[in-house]
C-alpha cells in the first residue's frame, strides 16, 4: 500500500493492532483457563508470578498535599496522533 497516506496507514496498522491485542487476549484467557495444558507443538507456556508496588500519586496528594510532593513531581510532554475521519470518509459512510 505505498500509495495510501501515512496516516491512513497508521490507521490500519493501529486497527490490526486492535484486532491482534483481542485475539491475544483470548488466548490467554484460554491459557489460564487450562493451566494443565500448557504444551503446544513448538511452544510450551509458564504461568510465573510476580509482584509489583505502584504509587497512587493521586492518593499521595490527598494524604499529603500536593505543596508537599511538588519538589518531587516531573512534568513530562507527550505528543500522542490521534485520528478522526475525513470529510471525505464521512460522505463515503453516508446512506
Amino acid at each position: 500500500m505505498p500509495n495510501r497516506h501515512p496516516v491512513d496507514q497508521l490507521a490500519d496498522i493501529r486497527a490490526e493492532i486492535k484486532q491482534l491485542k483481542a485475539r491475544e487476549d483470548q488466548l490467554r484467557a484460554e491459557v489460564l483457563d487450562h493451566p494443565e495444558d500448557l504444551a503446544g507443538d513448538e511452544h510450551e507456556a509458564m504461568l510465573v508470578q510476580m509482584r509489583t508496588e505502584r504509587l497512587d500519586v493521586e492518593k499521595l496528594k490527598r494524604e499529603l498535599g500536593l505543596a508537599f510532593l511538588r519538589p518531587f513531581l516531573r512534568e513530562q510532554v507527550v505528543t500522542r496522533v490521534q485520528f478522526k475521519p475525513t470529510k471525505k470518509t464521512r460522505r463515503k459512510t453516508a446512506p
